[in-house]
């Protein structure tokens, strides 16, 4: 979101927000280039060690190698996203200039690295392997959700899924939005037998009933509330209709 959107009639709340935003993106951008390289760290020395041996069979192996140790790197990046980070997360409202919001900061920038990963297409592919992957980042889901080709969850540590659920291809689901200087985190729930919408998109503090739809390319607004059994269109969404229709 862009900081135009918190802008009020009254005009910001703040001063000039360019520096600080700045920072902010700054600072993202030097973790997310250290997370990138100690990614690929595993693969690299694994890579460059099998190579200088001079030995064929083992030159030929150090491809897959190679291969093996940024499958290591890759969920070493999803631990430390875990075991560093997700704990001191909670929902509210932090601002971008202090302290508290560093652990937000530093666990998007991590996700950002794993969703860029060329590994991600696999768990998109493998539900058993995307079962464990959202688990350990915090999401509380069920087994039985449906995941489409290359939708988006920002913010695994605030998702609450049902059974039966289906999260369309290029939904996107952000438990964040971004106003002015100011981050807020706010869960996000869809109820048992729910259906994302191809391409729609869920805003933080969202939740979808039991039962309920939300349409192709809808722009749930944040905070809504969809009543189970409902059907929801549109930009922004609204009730067009019920699923006993």
């Amino acid at each position: 979101m862009s900081s135009e959107q918190s802008d009020s009639a009254e005009g910001p709340k703040h001063g000039p927000s360019g520096m600080s935003i700045m920072a902010a993106d700054v600072f993202r951008l030097l973790v997310d280039l250290a997370a990138h390289g100690a990614a690929l760290v595993p693969a690299g020395v694994v890579f460059v060690w099998l190579w200088q041996t001079g030995r064929t069979p083992l030159q030929v192996a150090a491809f897959p190698a190679a291969f093996i140790g940024l499958v290591v790197g890759f969920w070493t990046a999803v631990l430390v996203l875990r075991l560093l980070f997700l704990r001191r997360i909670r929902p509210g409202a932090y601002d971008l200039r202090r302290p508290e919001a560093i652990p937000w900061i530093l666990a998007d920038s991590l996700m950002r690295l794993i969703q860029r990963s060329p590994l991600h297409g696999y768990i998109d592919d493998f539900g058993p392997v995307r079962y464990v992957f959202y688990r350990l980042l915090g999401a509380r889901i069920d087994s039985t959700f449906f995941f489409g080709w290359d939708a988006k969850v920002l913010d695994p540590w605030l998702l609450e899924v049902g059974r039966d659920v289906i999260i369309g291809s290029f939904a996107v689901i952000s438990g964040h939005s971004v106003e002015g200087q100011t981050v807020v985190l706010e869960p996000v729930k869809i109820g048992d037998g729910a259906t994302i919408g191809v391409r729609s998109i869920i805003l933080p503090g969202v939740e979808v009933g039991e039962g309920a739809i939300v349409g192709a390319g809808a722009l749930v607004a944040k905070g809504t509330k969809v009543p189970p059994g409902e059907v929801w269109a549109g930009v922004p969404a609204r009730r067009i209709g019920s699923t006993g229709d």
